[in-house]
């Protein structure tokens, strides 16, 4: 029960901050009609995501219950990309199809660059 709990409480206080985060001045920030905001959450979140791999795989962090909480609940919850694909499908809708190639070409790469990243670096 403590598993569930620790992944829903960590699902909880992620999304608040994606909200919170999405709605901040990062969504006043423009470049090429992109949504940087959902861009930089996603290669924030795979970043940290990284890291704590690194860590949980070195044993430096060792609770299931901190792993959960981390992972399943708080950066899966931060890192949504159902509104990476939303994002794409308003840049598509408004014909902006180069745009939408280059926004989820740079949130693909830059998530797995930074996600290794991390990882490296919680190693």
């Amino acid at each position: 029960m403590l598993k569930f709990f620790s992944i829903a409480m960590g699902g909880a206080l992620g999304s608040l901050a994606r909200y919170y985060l999405s709605s901040s001045s990062l969504k006043n920030i423009g470049f090429m009609d992109l949504p940087i905001a959902i861009l930089v959450i996603n290669i924030i979140g795979s970043f940290a995501f990284g890291i704590l791999m690194g860590l949980f795989e070195s044993n430096i962090i060792i609770s299931n219950n901190v792993k959960n909480f981390l992972t399943f609940g708080f950066i899966a919850a931060f890192t949504t990309f159902s509104t990476f694909a939303w994002e794409a499908v308003i840049l598509i809708n408004n014909d902006m199809y180069l745009k939408t190639i280059i926004y989820c070409l740079t949130s693909v790469i830059l998530s797995v660059i930074f996600c290794l990243a991390g990882y490296h670096l919680g190693k």
